[in-house]
């Protein structure tokens, strides 16, 4: 009966760290929202700035629709692009600063998780 139970015990063991290294290595996420709300990337970008006295404005998401779902474990789902502006040529002036950071969400359909991909910032002035 104990040899039983411990064979049982080692068996769930087992079984339990056959799956602990199947989990992904980088964090992943249930959603799109999720990606932006938590990501190390974006996280950092954006406040760095906040900081700089950027005001944030709005995001946008474009999910990328495929003819056929990509091979590969991991794709690119969807482009979500996140404009930030500040005013930047003194009081009675137009000249603004903006900010456009563009995030890569990627998808991993071994383990149906969201991740962050790329992220890139690009500025401009407006006279």
């Amino acid at each position: 009966m104990k040899t039983g139970v411990l064979f049982s015990l080692i068996a769930i063991a087992a079984a339990a760290n056959v799956s602990a290294e199947e989990l992904p290595t980088e964090a992943g996420y249930a959603s799109v929202q999720e990606v932006l709300e938590y990501g190390r990337k974006y996280q950092t970008i954006r406040t760095q700035l906040k900081e700089a006295g950027y005001r944030f404005h709005d995001c946008h998401t474009q999910v990328i629709n495929y003819f056929v779902t990509p091979m590969q474990a991991e794709y690119l789902y969807a482009k979500t692009e996140c404009t930030y502006s500040t005013p930047s040529g003194g009081n009675y002036s137009l000249q603004t600063d903006y900010a456009k950071v563009t995030i890569d969400v990627n998808f991993n359909q071994e383990h149906g998780l969201y991740r962050e991909g790329d992220v890139a910032v690009n500025y401009m002035t407006v006279y």
